[in-house]
C-alpha cells in the first residue's frame, strides 16, 4: 500500500511531538506504538537499574559456528566473581554454565552502568533453538532464546543491515527490527557504525538506554558491527567494551577494530574507516596488512564461500551536499599507499556496505571513479551501498543529509527525504544470486530492490567504462 504525503507528515509530526517530553520511553512511544508487541518489549527493558541486576543483554558471534557470545551490563561496578551464563538446547534448558569475564566501564560512563560482562556459550547445535540467561552475583536476567545459525556453507541466509541508528531518531526502525528479529528469518544483524548518538552522552546514560532498546533484537540475533566516527570519544571505549568481535580479544583492542566471520555462502569482513581519520598511521598500516591477508584467504576459499562482503562506516563515494570526504574527487580511503578501494577491487570484493551519510544510495559497479557496468549481472567491479538512513538524533531528529543537483553517472538510486528512515534485508540466495531490499521503516514498504548476479567470483583486473541512463 502506498503512503500518502499527508499520512507521512502526520506520522512524522507524532514523532516530533513525542520528542518534547521528558521520559525516554515516551519519546520512543510515538514511533513504536503502531507495533504493540515491539513497544511492550522495549518498555520491559526500561526498568530501574539495581545493583548487580543484569541488563542490556545482547549476542555476538563467537569464534566458530558452535559458539555464541553474550554481553550484558550492571549498574554497580563489575563483579569479578560469580558471573555466569546458563544455557542449553531447547526451551527452558539451562543445564550448561560458563563463567563470564567482567570489565569496569566507570571512566567512560560516570552516570551510567559501571560493569560490563562477556560469556561464551560453546558446543551449540547449528539450526537449533537455544535458551539462555545470565547471572551476576545473586541476580539473574530473564530468559532469552536464539537460533544458532546453520553451519553449512551451502545454506542461503538473510541479514538485517543499517547504519547510523540513534535512540531518539530511530524509533520507527527499531520497532520494525524487533518484528523482523522475532520472525526467525534472519541469521544476524549488521550495524555499520554510529550508535545511540552517542554512547557517552549524558554521562553514559544515552548509551545504556540505547543498549536497552536493542535487547528485543540483539538478544535474539547476533549483533555484528563496525566502528563509526561517533564512537571515537574516550578512545572508542564504549564500542570496545560493549561489543565483541570474533577472533579478537575482549575488550576489543585499539589495534584490532576489524574482524571477519563466515556465514552460509559469505565471507564477511568488518573494517575500520576511522583509522584513516584519526590519523594513526600505525593502525592504518596494520589494518591494511590484515585486510590483504584476509582477502587472499577468502579467495582461496571462493569455491566454498563465493561471496565476499565488506562493511565499514564512511563511504568512498556519495551524492550528498555536505562536503564530507565522500563528496570529494579523492576520498582518503582511496589514497595510496593504503588504498582500500584498490585492494577491494583487486581481491574481488562483491559488495561494499557503508553508512555515515544519513541517506540511502545505491551505486552502479564502480572502481576509481569509473563505472564499469550498466547492470548488476556479472559486474566487473564492486557495488557500493550507503545505508545510513536508520534514523539518528542530529538536527532535532531531522536526520537526513541532503542530496541535490544532477546525479553522478555512477549513482543508480538515491533517497534522502526526512522521515524516510529505513534498513535493508540482505538475502544471499545461492552462490550466484544476492538480493538487497531497502525498506522504509515508517511504512514497511520497499524503497529500493535489486539483485546481484555473479557467476565469476574472484580477483579482478580489467576495467571498462560504461555510462547508463540515470534514475532518481
Amino acid at each position: 500500500m502506498d503512503i500518502t504525503i499527508a499520512t507521512l507528515l502526520l506520522l512524522l509530526l507524532c514523532g516530533f511531538i513525542g520528542a518534547k517530553v521528558n521520559s525516554l520511553v515516551d519519546v520512543l512511544l510515538p514511533s513504536i506504538k503502531h507495533l504493540p508487541e515491539a513497544a511492550d518489549e522495549i518498555i520491559s527493558e526500561f526498568k530501574p537499574t539495581i545493583g548487580s541486576l543484569p541488563e542490556q543483554v545482547h549476542l555476538s558471534l563467537g569464534d566458530d559456528a558452535y559458539s555464541m557470545v553474550v554481553l550484558w551490563s550492571t549498574a554497580e561496578e563489575q563483579e569479578e566473581e560469580n558471573s555466569y551464563v546458563h544455557y542449553g538446547v531447547g526451551e527452558d534448558n539451562f543445564t550448561l554454565t560458563v563463567d563470564a569475564q567482567s570489565e569496569d566501564l566507570s571512566n567512560g560512563n560516570p552516570l551510567g552502568c559501571k560493569g560490563v560482562y562477556r560469556g561464551v556459550m560453546k558446543d551449540l547445535v547449528p539450526g537449533q533453538m537455544h535458551s539462555y540467561r545470565v547471572q551476576t552475583g545473586r541476580h539473574f536476567s530473564r530468559k532469552y532464546s536464539f537460533k544458532c545459525p546453520e553451519s553449512e556453507a551451502n545454506q542461503s541466509a538473510s541479514f538485517l543491515v543499517y547504519g547510523d541508528l540513534g535512540i531518539l531518531g530511530g524509533g520507527y526502525t527499531l520497532a520494525r527490527l524487533i518484528t523482523e528479529a522475532k520472525s526467525q528469518k534472519y541469521s544476524a544483524v549488521i550495524h555499520v557504525g554510529d550508535f545511540a548518538y552517542d554512547f557517552h552522552s549524558n554521562g553514559g546514560r544515552r548509551g545504556d538506554d540505547f543498549m536497552r532498546s536493542l535487547v528485543p533484537v540483539a538478544s535474539r540475533l547476533p549483533y555484528m558491527h563496525s566502528v563509526g566516527n561517533h564512537e571515537i570519544p574516550f578512545a572508542f571505549m564504549h564500542y570496545r567494551f560493549r561489543f565483541s568481535s570474533p577472533g579478537t580479544p575482549w575488550p576489543i583492542p585499539l589495534h584490532r577494530m576489524w574482524y571477519s566471520f563466515h556465514m552460509g555462502l559469505v565471507h564477511f569482513i568488518s573494517y575500520s574507516t576511522e583509522v584513516y581519520y584519526t590519523y594513526n598511521q600505525m593502525y592504518v598500516s596494520a589494518q591494511y596488512k590484515w585486510l590483504t591477508e584476509e582477502l587472499q584467504e577468502a579467495n582461496r576459499n571462493r569455491d566454498t564461500r563465493p561471496w565476499v562482503i565488506v562493511f565499514g562506516h564512511r563511504p568512498m563515494y556519495c551524492s550528498n551536499f555536505n562536503n564530507d570526504d565522500c563528496t570529494k574527487n579523492r576520498s582518503q580511503l582511496r589514497m595510496e599507499p593504503h588504498n582500500l578501494e584498490r585492494l577491494f577491487h583487486e581481491q574481488g570484493v562483491d559488495l561494499i556496505i557503508q553508512a555515515h551519510e544519513h541517506s540511502y544510495e545505491r551505486l552502479y559497479p564502480l572502481f576509481d571513479g569509473v563505472q564499469t557496468d550498466c547492470s548488476y549481472v556479472n559486474p566487473k567491479a564492486a557495488i557500493h551501498i550507503i545505508a545510513g538512513s536508520a534514523g539518528c538524533n542530529e538536527r532535532e531528529m531531522l536526520c537526513a543529509d541532503v542530496i541535490l543537483g544532477k546525479p553522478h553517472h555512477w549513482s543508480a538510486k538515491r533517497s534522502w527525504l526526512p522521515g524516510l528512515n529505513g534498513y535493508a534485508r540482505l538475502n544471499v540466495i545461492n552462490s550466484t544470486h544476492l538480493n538487497w531490499q531497502q525498506v522504509m521503516s515508517i511504512t514497511d514498504q520497499p524503497l529500493d530492490q535489486f539483485y546481484i548476479v555473479q557467476e565469476h567470483h574472484g580477483p579482478r583486473q580489467e576495467v571498462v567504462e560504461r555510462r547508463c541512463k540515470q534514475q532518481r
